[in-house]
């Protein structure tokens, strides 16, 4: 055995189901804030489009009451 107490078996049976369900389960968080990040870009680009497009709807709508 070394130093730490550890031998170099595997993980078997419980600690090994729990050690995979904690790596699928931090993946899943990892992957989880990456689409939450790319949605908010893409919203926060939508809205920015949709407010410059507002602007420039109402100077055109400026120029025609002028």
């Amino acid at each position: 055995m070394s130093e730490t107490g550890k031998s170099d078996t595997p993980m078997r049976g419980e600690a090994a189901w729990r050690a995979q369900r904690d790596a699928i389960a931090s993946r899943n968080e990892q992957a989880s804030r990456r689409a939450r990040a790319r949605r908010q870009a893409k919203d926060d680009e939508m809205a920015a489009r949709r407010r410059a497009d507002e602007l420039r709807e109402r100077a055109e709508l400026a120029k025609l009451q002028a």
